[in-house]
């Protein structure tokens, strides 16, 4: 068999995949506090990016696919799927001045590291 087929997918990240700073969490938990609806938690994701590189962003969740791959704090989850991932690796997530900043993002594939994707100015 090949070794390949052996392998399992794990669906937690750790802190060498992506870190949140206390400054991020605490707004994680903030939002996800604050709104009435029901959901999973809060999805980190990546677009293509054209001239300017890669684009990262954050929405809410309001499920969970066999692909997500989770980090959980004090009042919030985070859900990334597993090939966004691999462009966050290694990354930090901050909140700064009204917005999330993405440090030491995939430096291969470009961006800026500023959240480009947030919900009508809500993240």
């Amino acid at each position: 068999m090949p070794e390949a087929a052996n392998m399992t997918f794990s669906s937690a990240v750790s802190d060498q995949d992506v870190r949140l700073s206390t400054a991020a969490g605490q707004k994680m938990a903030e939002l996800l506090g604050d709104i009435d609806e029901e959901m999973e938690g809060i999805r980190v994701f990546v677009t293509g990016g054209g001239c300017s590189g890669m684009t990262y962003g954050i929405t809410y969740a309001d499920s969970i696919t066999e692909y997500d791959c989770t980090l959980e704090g004090e009042g919030y989850r985070v859900l990334i799927d597993a090939v966004a991932l691999n462009y966050l690796r290694g990354c930090e997530i901050d909140f700064d001045q009204n917005s999330f900043v993405f440090k030491n993002v995939f430096q291969a594939v470009g961006g800026s590291g500023v959240c480009g994707g947030c919900m009508g100015g809500n993240f």
